[in-house]
């Protein structure tokens, strides 16, 4: 049980509130333990009286596997576990980016190797209503200590984490209603959601009320954070658009304490930054009111093709090739979205997913792509196609049909230590397919990365609804034919750490610029990117980020709000002691 695993000791244990002189700290910097201006215990002790006792010192996980709290059978476990998203996602302080925690409390080091907090938050505030949001704010605020918002800590870029950082945990927040909704912009059902509920909940709680909710393909990702505020790709965006598109109203509290609304008539810049230009920079959000859309029919088609079944290394890019071109006929016509593997030797569909079609009509469809692979294959007894409908009353259901076929492959996969992202767009299919293709093989030679593709067209005319109104969302994002992840092979406890700094330098020095070479102007996805890329503030987010951070100044003119890659973000610079420090910027 987890909670054999990791004691939620308030204030005890590791000695992060100590106060103990190592370094001399101006204002300048955030104070980390060990600076002479790190809060007292005694001040720590009054933030959690003011939060009714509900402020959580960081005990990782790990703390298992070393030193006096040592224990075998639990860290076994961890080793067996490490990094699963349920293991780790329900508890404060964990993150799941290895980079991150960067081995300094890890189930694989040697038990004499002292446990660490290193980027892990010193404290977390449990968060159960706008007080706790407040008096996390003000205590940050008045004690110049970092502040970070975590859910799940599923994240790409350790934004839910820092050194010294005192979290806002909103995970339990995860209440959800059903409302109908008016305004000038929509008028219908919609769900109103707190910010720790996840895609899984909120897609389960939707079909239980007989709708559907526009949630991405991993089901432990909070949606109402990163995901819908970041864009939100989904395996229904060939229909409904974004998570950000879907977005009716925010409720939020801002760095002064103010509990407001934002929609897009009202406190409507925010409503705007909100909707597509990342988590974690203008406010806290609480709460998040989006659209739904009456459940019926969907159907799904897994597909799957290698070297062996085409016969040769130069046979399979070619049907990597003529797989990529038939797709996205399929989804700029009748508004599929796809979620694909492909590695150096097997292209694999986890689901070609349709909110709208039967699984007759899908397999017709697919066809002329399917009997393109087979054309090509050595022999056509060697690819597999298979339609997953949810017949009777599951025919009319989006969640029945994922739970069943695509969250139990995704749910279990932990992330590894180096990730990249780059989208594809219609242009760079357009006019230089082959460049894209010949860039995806390099990415995946030698087998040391992976990709991970959702393809999307969000300008079908399949799509039944634009956006509730204008929004942030990068122009790139809206031009993407795909969004690639590159996920590095890991295997946990066999590999030192040396390894993987040699695979970010790998990906940043010989892979990324061949991607980009091949999608010129294309950008990255803000939520699936590397946290190292280059001219982030235009790959992620565009031509918006001259307006982003104008917004980010009238509602943080201080800049408490920080998370790395995050708009504003280049007010902050980390010193050699991880210790967040002012720039000139």
């Amino acid at each position: 049980m987890l909670s054999s695993i990791v004691p939620f000791l308030l204030l005890t244990g590791l000695a992060v509130g100590a106060v103990v002189e190592r370094h001399n700290s101006t204002s300048t910097c955030k104070y980390i333990p060990g600076d002479k201006g790190w809060p007292s215990l005694k001040l720590w002790n009054r933030l959690n009286s003011t939060v009714g006792g509900r402020l959580i010192a960081t005990h990782p996980l790990a703390e298992a596997c070393h030193g006096a709290t040592f224990s075998s059978t639990e860290c076994e476990y961890l080793k067996e576990n490490w990094l699963a998203p349920d293991v780790f996602t329900p508890l404060p302080g964990e993150i799941l980016h290895p980079w991150f925690t960067n081995q300094t409390c890890d189930a694989f080091t040697p038990r004499t190797t002292p446990c660490e907090l290193g980027n892990y938050a010193s404290y977390s505030i449990e968060v159960t209503g706008i007080h706790d949001i407040e008096a996390g704010l003000s205590f940050a605020k008045n004690n110049n200590v970092r502040l970070v918002i975590k859910n799940s800590g599923h994240d790409y870029f350790g934004k839910s984490t820092g050194k010294g950082a005192l979290a806002l945990w909103t995970h339990n927040l995860n209440k959800q209603e059903i409302v109908q909704y008016k305004s000038k912009h929509y008028t219908g059902p919609a769900l109103k959601a707190q910010s720790g509920v996840t895609g899984a909940h909120m897609a389960e709680f939707a079909f239980n009320n007989g709708y559907r909710a526009v949630v991405g393909s991993c089901p432990d990702v909070g949606v109402v954070g990163g995901f819908t505020q970041g864009g939100g790709i989904s395996l229904m965006s060939g229909l409904y658009g974004l998570g950000s598109d879907n977005v009716l109203e925010w409720e939020v509290v801002t760095v002064d304490g103010k509990h407001l609304t934002a929609t897009p008539t009202h406190n409507a810049d925010l409503y705007w930054a909100l909707s597509g230009g990342g988590g974690g920079t203008y406010a806290v959000v609480v709460s998040m009111t989006t659209r739904l859309f009456k459940d019926g029919t969907t159907s799904g088609t897994t597909l799957e093709f290698g070297i062996d079944s085409m016969g040769g290394v130069e046979q399979y890019w070619d049907a990597v090739g003529v797989f990529f071109d038939e797709l996205r006929s399929l989804l700029g016509t009748y508004g599929f979205d796809a979620d694909i593997i492909v590695t150096n030797d097997t292209l694999s569909v986890f689901s070609l997913l349709s909110a709208s079609h039967t699984a007759a009509e899908l397999r017709t469809l697919t066809q002329p792509l399917v009997a393109q692979i087979e054309g090509m294959q050595r022999s056509n007894n060697n690819i597999t196609l298979q339609a997953v409908n949810t017949n009777t009353s599951d025919a009319g259901s989006y969640f029945k049909l994922y739970s069943t076929t695509l969250e139990p492959l995704i749910a279990p996969n932990p992330l590894t230590p180096v990730l990249g992202g780059r989208f594809v767009s219609r242009a760079n299919m357009d006019e230089n397919p082959g460049a894209v293709i010949d860039a995806m093989r390099v990415a995946v030679d030698g087998g040391k990365f992976t990709l991970a593709v959702s393809a999307l067209n969000l300008t079908s005319p399949a799509r039944v609804v634009p956006p509730v109104a204008a929004n942030s969302v990068s122009e790139l994002l809206n031009d993407a034919a795909l969004s690639i992840i590159l996920v590095s092979a890991w295997d946990f406890g066999k590999r030192p750490w040396t390894d993987a700094v040699a695979l970010q330098a790998d990906l940043l020095n010989r892979i990324m610029p061949v991607l980009e070479a091949a999608t010129p102007g294309a950008g990255a996805y803000l939520n699936e990117g590397n946290w190292a890329q280059q001219n982030w503030q235009s790959e992620f987010y565009g031509s918006n980020y001259d307006r982003l951070r104008k917004i980010k100044a009238a509602y943080d003119p201080d800049d408490l709000l920080y998370c790395l890659t995050c708009v504003g973000s280049e007010a902050w610079a980390q010193d050699g002691d991880a210790r967040l420090c002012r720039t000139e910027s």
